[in-house]
């Protein structure tokens, strides 16, 4: 899954084409919170009372898809950071296609053998899956795909068997 990936950043190191501004440190949650969503709060931890996408001053509130040259500017430290923050964010205020979206190219940035500490945070991620999974009401629920693919992921990719959907 990642070996094209670290083929890429490797490459791209050696052209130096890695600097890129307006990354946040890895320890600034606010900082990622606000690149991710565009605001400081992650969507559903305050009241809608703007319009869906707006700010106080009307302009776009939507934040950052994780584009490819943010993914190549981070280190180990930073994914297994910035994918913490993303499940916290998850656990508080839920699931997004948006968040789907940062989730899986964190996990492509992963790189294996895995630390402790990324295997407790990979570990958590299919946890809080698997719990949302449970609660959703009907099988159409365009959240189950995804969710069904972060599990399957950490799960297999990341030989964490005993997270994995029995029968399959």
């Amino acid at each position: 899954m990642s070996t094209s990936y670290a083929r890429q950043k490797a490459l791209r190191k050696k052209n130096k084409l890695l600097k890129i501004e307006n990354v946040p440190l890895a320890n600034d949650v606010e900082g990622w919170c606000r690149l991710c969503f565009g605001r400081l709060q992650p969507p559903g931890s305050v009241p809608h009372e703007l319009k869906e996408n707006e700010n106080e001053n009307g302009t776009d509130r939507q934040g950052t898809l994780p584009l490819l040259s943010i993914m190549m500017a981070m280190d180990q430290p930073a994914v297994i950071k910035v994918l913490e923050y993303h499940i916290n964010w998850f656990e508080a205020t839920g699931f997004s296609d948006k968040q789907g979206s940062w989730f899986y190219s964190l996990l492509v940035c992963l790189e294996k053998p895995l630390s402790p500490e990324a295997c407790s945070t990979l570990r958590t991620l299919a946890r809080s899956c698997s719990n949302l999974r449970a609660s959703l009401e009907n099988s159409d629920d365009p959240r189950l795909s995804p969710l069904n693919l972060f599990i399957c992921i950490v799960a297999r990719y990341f030989d964490q068997i005993d997270l994995a959907d029995s029968g399959t």
